[in-house]
């Protein structure tokens, strides 16, 4: 919603998904409480719609920068 603060909304997004997804397969299983797997879906939704708001503004990001995308 905010431009100046995408990159970073991306990250946190893009890091809590991973974690996410990570106690979906280590612990919990995709399907909880009979949901037919949604919130498993919906975390894959918003890992991949960080990724691309990442690859979009790999510019802004300080950990790659310039460095390796030129």
């Amino acid at each position: 919603m905010i431009p100046r603060t995408a990159v970073l909304n991306a990250i946190a997004a893009f890091g809590l998904m991973v974690g996410a997804i990570g106690s979906h397969l280590a612990i919990l299983g995709i399907e909880v409480q009979d949901d037919g797997g949604l919130l498993f879906s919906l975390a894959v939704a918003i890992l991949i719609m960080g990724s691309i708001i990442l690859l979009i503004r790999r510019r802004e990001v300080l950990i790659f920068g310039t460095k390796f995308f030129a």
